[in-house]
This record gives structure tokens, sequence and C-alpha cells, in this order.
């Protein structure tokens, strides 16, 4: 993965092996796996959405529990 920083004195990186045109994408691509380099905010963006599918899970399934519930 390629690394490139902007600025020194504020630290606002980029990779540059991103798709350029991702930024008009619906569904912002993102990194689903914690890679060595990784910045702490990225980190946490990548253990957040995979919670959230976790809850998102369940929630489903708690779901389809009460409906069939409610249906009988």
């Amino acid at each position: 993965m390629n690394f490139l920083t902007f600025n020194n004195e504020v630290t606002s990186n980029a990779y540059s092996d991103r798709d350029v045109l991702s930024v008009f994408k619906q569904q912002p691509e993102r990194a689903m796996t914690i890679q060595q380099g990784m910045s702490a905010k990225e980190i946490s963006d990548v253990v957040s959405e995979k919670v959230i599918a976790v809850v998102k899970e369940q929630f489903e399934a708690t779901k389809v529990e009460f409906q069939a519930k409610e249906n009988q």
C-alpha cells in the first residue's frame, strides 16, 4: 500500500492506491480489515462497522422471531 503525507504540520494522510472516483460513489469504499500502517481513526472505523453489522444481524433475527410470534 502506498502512503502519502501531504502536510507534515497537520497529520492529514491519504492512501494513493484508492479509487479516485470513489468520492462519487453512494457507498464509499472502506477497508473492512485492519492492516499495518492504519491510523487509529481508520482502525476504529473498521471496528465500528463490524460491531454495527453484528448488531443489525441481531436486530433482524429478533424482528423475525417477534413477527413469527405475532403471526401465531
